[in-house]
């Protein structure tokens, strides 16, 4: 019935406002508030069938507790209770999602069949509850029940008599039958009789009387305005006066009857009246003043009824036009006489909601109106944006003043100590916090809307998953997102226009997307079985996302202040400085995903090294000496306060790996240039780096031994993993420089095998060594092989030192083509590799070792080869006489005393 009503009364305000062009426009509008007023009295009209039924039901149990009590058989058997009850039922299923008949009225309870059975009424659980229908399920129940159920003569009637209604004024018109003031008056006539009908079958045909009465309402709304701006028969104001009337007059038969959807109809009267009635003449003053008493009727009704469609109505009436008149008609200098008026429609629908959910808390279900609770703040703070966007930090006192309000009310309402508020309070609580949050990138002009979106999204994310609603969950993500791609977009990532290092803008911006990104993965991981699919992966995103725009905003903060050298120590101390707090976090929150970002000390080290590199350092300049350690101290501490979790990390060896190799590099990156600073000869640079590495490598071994935290429990880590890649770092370096460096040990004079950088590398070979051998024994075989690769590497170190010698004490240039033309050179390698091939075989001869003789024998070999190939291309007879003779004799010498081992090798 309100569908049709609204249909016609629509397309018949339309027409008199635009004429046919307005009849679409105003029927669909009408349509629309017809829905909404046909939903209302449908979810009342429920509930008045299942208070009835259960009155029923209580009716027939009392009376046969009360004959039992009295000694006197029941006369209501088992049988006739159920009978009873069943005709009960019968009117509509308890807990019934379709729509009641508005014709039943109080139906009286049927008597039951006397009966003289000595029996109690069954009491037999009733078989749990199907599934709630969904939203489109529901709206095709209503619906079909509006079409098929109830009275439908009556609703058919009242059509027929509107259109008859129309169809005869119209004909009265066109024929001039009838003077236009009868014909108005005649139409009134009509809906106070339809009142007056309505109200008189109040009692017996609920559902029928109510619709006759808002069809009587809406026809004298509809009677006015025609009189007023039709014809023109009544001045503006005396019609104005006239649809208050209507509405107060609506609002009692509302209250009186308890029909929410008379005081929705007579609420929409009230907020069209001036409309219908302006000349475009009037005062914003006048007008506001009258939603105000208007909206103050609407607020003592709320203190009444729940009734959140009548709450909702005002909201979106008030607003809505206010927008309108504020985008067409303010000017900056009515802000004096705007201001109060905004601020009063705030607090009411603020005290609406709070009426709403003091009234609807003992039924525990959507007793927070969500629209009313975030949509008021919102709407309300994006008027007040517009009203002072020429008035200097007029923003930032707003946010502070409305944060200030919600702190004040969720305070207020904690301390009535209603739990049934608890929701509310979480509310007012997460409302006051984000726009007190929001004054400080206000006041600083900031990228503020980026940042209340980023707040909003995850009070929105709380919300949704306090109540399982997916839609407000995936908006509040989205709204995550959103926020990130704004501030990005308007330039909130730049380094410029910043007045005050940390209080500006992009700082303070940047920070709080970071911090909305903390709480929503905060709040996802905890509420993640409202939806997995989604908040099982949006947990450890959110995470991400937030961390990024946490580094992300330091780093461009120091990026806008500080030179590139002081930026490589800052940025360390600023991932230093991360990971420690997230790591307190962690611990104090037992976040187990906070755990990761406590580790940030680790990336932050090798940015650290990456920017060295990059601006031509060292990791130890300016204030690398102090962030260094203390980026090394914040690692360690998530490292300890990781594996004290309920729930360690996994991976966290790699994490110890990687923390020594990038202490190890930095420090002897950083000491190398220290001395290479100090002292001139390039030699004791790389002496410096490579005992560095001997120092590790020492220092392990001793910790592991003493089980030392960290090293003593994660000696895989450290002794094997990492102390493996110190030892092939410095092998290589060290066979980098013996091949590239003369050895200049300046100003010291060179002194072979007892200069800094020889001296330096048979250090780092015996520690590999000493590495090697503590290795477990199950890693026997892998054991022998590095040996072996080991003495290779130092067969090469020594042919490198003695090249050094020659070039040193013969003066033999350091280039490739001297050296391999010099003859000392020849000869000094010659006698160094045959002494070493006749030590090999002399050693593998005692103990019986076949395949180090045949390594000594193929050294030998390769000396006497050298020998014939070199001095056979000379001409010199004694020399070649010389070198034929040495090979013979040393050749003797080896078969005597260092004979071939058998094949069989029996090691001592």
């Amino acid at each position: 019935m309100w569908i049709i009503a609204g249909l016609v009364l629509g397309g018949w305000l339309g027409l008199g406002i635009d004429g046919w062009d307005g009849v679409i426009g105003g029927a669909l509008a009408g349509t629309i508030l017809g829905v909404i007023i046909q939903i209302v009295r449908s979810r009342r009209g429920a509930r008045k069938e299942d208070l009835e039924r259960l009155e029923a039901r209580v009716a027939v149990l009392e009376q046969a507790v009360a004959q039992l009590k009295g000694g006197v058989a029941p006369a209501v058997s088992v049988a006739a209770s159920a009978e009873s009850m069943a005709r009960v039922e019968a009117v509509e299923p308890f807990h019934a999602t379709e729509a009641p008949d508005p014709d039943l009225g109080n139906a009286p309870v049927p008597e039951p069949e006397p009966a003289h059975v000595r029996e109690l009424p069954d009491f037999t659980p009733a078989p749990d509850e199907p599934r709630p229908p969904g939203t489109l399920e529901q709206a095709y129940m209503r619906v079909r029940a509006w079409l098929l159920g109830g009275n439908t003569v009556v609703r058919v009637g009242l059509l027929v008599l509107f259109f008859g209604l129309a169809f005869l004024a119209r004909y009265a018109v066109e024929h001039s039958l009838v003077p236009i003031e009868f014909r108005l008056a005649g139409i009134v006539a009509g809906g106070v009789a339809l009142l007056a009908v309505g109200w008189r079958l109040r009692h017996s045909r609920s559902g029928y009387a109510l619709s006759m009465q808002g069809g009587g309402v809406a026809v004298l709304y509809l009677t006015i305005f025609a009189t007023m701006r039709i014809y023109q028969l009544i001045p503006p104001g005396f019609g104005f006066a006239l649809l208050l009337a209507v509405v107060a007059f609506s609002a009692v038969l509302a209250l009186l009857q308890n029909a929410q959807a008379l005081a929705v109809i007579g609420i929409a009267g009230g907020f069209m009246a001036p409309i219908l009635a302006s000349t475009g003449q009037g005062s914003h003053v006048m007008l506001f003043s009258y939603y105000l008493l208007l909206n103050a009727g609407l607020l003592a009704m709320a203190w009444k009824k729940a009734w959140r469609v009548l709450n909702l109505t005002g909201f979106l009436f008030t607003f809505s036009i206010a927008l309108a008149w504020g985008a067409r008609d303010y000017r900056p200098e009515l802000f004096a006489s705007t201001e109060p008026f905004l601020v009063a429609f705030v607090l009411m629908y603020i005290a609406a909601a709070v009426l709403y959910a003091w009234r609807s808390a003992p039924s525990l279900k959507h007793y927070v109106d969500g629209t009313l609770v975030f949509g008021t703040p919102v709407v309300g703070f994006g008027l007040q944006a517009a009203l002072v966007r020429d008035m200097p930090y007029g923003l930032a006192w707003s946010a502070l003043a409305l944060g200030g309000l919600y702190l004040l009310l969720a305070r207020w309402l904690h301390g009535c100590a209603r739990p049934t508020l608890r929701l509310l309070v979480e509310s007012f609580l997460a409302l006051g916090v984000a726009f007190a949050t929001l004054t400080i990138p206000l006041a600083l002009d900031g990228q503020w809307t980026a940042a209340a979106w980023a707040m909003e999204g995850a009070a929105l994310l709380w919300v949704g998953v306090r109540q399982s609603r997916k839609l407000a969950m995936f908006s509040g993500l989205a709204l995550q997102l959103a926020a990130g791609l704004f501030f990005i977009d308007g330039g909130g990532l730049s380094v410029h226009g910043r007045v005050w290092p940390l209080f500006n803008s992009q700082m303070l911006g940047a920070l709080l997307v970071a911090l909305a990104g903390f709480a929503s993965s905060r709040i996802a991981e905890r509420g993640r079985d409202h939806w997995p699919r989604l908040l099982k992966v949006a947990s450890p995103a959110l995470l991400l996302w937030a961390t990024l725009w946490w580094l992300a905003g330091g780093m461009n903060e120091l990026d806008a202040w500080l030179s590139n050298r002081q930026l490589v120590a800052a940025a360390l101390a600023l991932f230093a400085f991360s990971g420690a707090l997230a790591t307190e976090v962690a611990r104090r929150l037992d976040w187990r995903a906070m755990h990761w970002p406590a580790l940030l000390a680790l990336p932050g080290m090798a940015l650290s090294l990456l920017m060295t590199l990059l601006h031509g350092t060292h990791p130890l300049a300016g204030w690398g000496v102090v962030a260094w350690p203390l980026a090394l101290a914040s690692a360690l501490f998530a490292l300890r306060q990781g594996e004290r979790a309920p729930m360690p990390l996994k991976g966290l060896d790699h994490v110890h790996t990687a923390l020594l190799w990038l202490t190890a590099i930095a420090l002897a990156w950083g000491i190398g240039h220290v001395v290479d600073g100090l002292i001139p000869g390039a030699s004791w640079a790389n002496g410096a780096v490579l005992m560095v590495a001997v120092l590790v490598l020492a220092g392990l071994r001793r910790l592991a031994a003493r089980d030392v935290w960290p090293v003593g429990p994660w000696r895989q880590a450290y002794v094997k993993a990492g102390g493996g890649g110190v030892v092939i770092v410095a092998l290589l370096w060290a066979l980098a420089v013996s091949l590239a460096s003369g050895g200049d040990v300046s100003p010291l004079p060179y002194l072979p095998l007892l200069n800094p950088l020889d001296l330096a590398m048979v250090l780092v070979l015996l520690a590999s060594v000493r590495w090697c051998q503590s290795l477990v024994d199950g890693a026997s075989a892998w054991r022998d092989g590095v040996l072996k690769v080991l003495a290779l590497l130092g067969f090469v170190l020594a042919n490198g030192a003695l090249l050094r010698a020659d070039h040193h004490l013969a003066g033999v240039a350091w280039d490739g083509s001297a050296m391999f033309n010099s003859g000392v050179v020849q000869a000094s390698l010659s006698l160094f590799w045959g002494l070493l091939g006749l030590a090999l075989t002399f050693v593998a001869s005692r103990g019986q070792r076949r395949t180090l003789w045949m390594l000594g024998a193929v050294l030998l070999g390769v000396v006497v080869a050298k020998l014939f190939i070199v001095e056979l291309a000379s001409t010199g007879t004694v020399a070649r006489i010389v070198s034929f003779i040495g090979a013979g004799v040393v050749l003797l010498v080896v078969g005597y005393f260092s004979p071939l081992p058998p094949a069989k090798e029996q090691k001592a």
